[in-house]
């Protein structure tokens, strides 16, 4: 099964996730999967770290500036050791309970970024799966997924993290 956190940019949706991590482990789920957290010098968003949730440990993921040959997305760079994480943490999925992935977009729709890696596991899920995304790519994703079972959750809905967590515990 997989589950859907979808909203617009900056909207919680990392913040709703790491949330429901916690509340899945006091389940005694075995998570496994990463989490996409910002990084700031300043006020200025410089970048994201990926945070393994099985080795409790980030590496950088993205950042305003690299190397002309790295994958980009917008105006990050992918820092090719954080993408080969991702895609190995992916690649384990099946070894979880529940896989979370912070999150698709845009460049994984296009078969880049860590597309690869998740799209071995997804089909079919080798795992209960917790997927952001922004709002804006959700249908275009669905599509991707096809006939695949997924459920969306909106982060702005009212309890959204009680109501996303009892339908993983159920799927579970």
């Amino acid at each position: 099964m997989i589950f859907l956190l979808t909203g617009p940019v900056h909207s919680g949706k990392t913040t709703t996730l790491k949330k429901a991590v916690l509340r899945l482990k006091d389940h005694a789920l075995d998570v496994h999967g990463f989490l996409s957290e910002a990084v700031f010098e300043g006020q200025e968003r410089t970048g994201y770290d990926l945070f393994d949730l099985k080795e409790e440990k980030s590496v950088p993921l993205l950042r305003i500036t690299g190397d002309k040959d790295w994958q980009r997305v917008g105006s990050y760079f992918f820092i090719p050791s954080g993408l080969e994480k991702a895609e190995r943490i992916l690649l384990r999925a099946g070894e979880a309970d529940v896989c979370v992935v912070d999150e698709v977009g845009p460049l994984e729709l296009t078969g880049k970024g860590f597309w690869p890696a998740l799209e071995r596991v997804l089909f079919p899920p080798s795992a209960v799966f917790l997927i952001s995304l922004r709002e804006s790519i959700l249908e275009d994703f669905r599509r991707i997924l096809e006939k695949q079972e997924a459920e969306v959750f909106d982060v702005r809905e009212k309890d959204v993290l009680s109501r996303l967590t009892e339908k993983i515990v159920s799927a579970v």
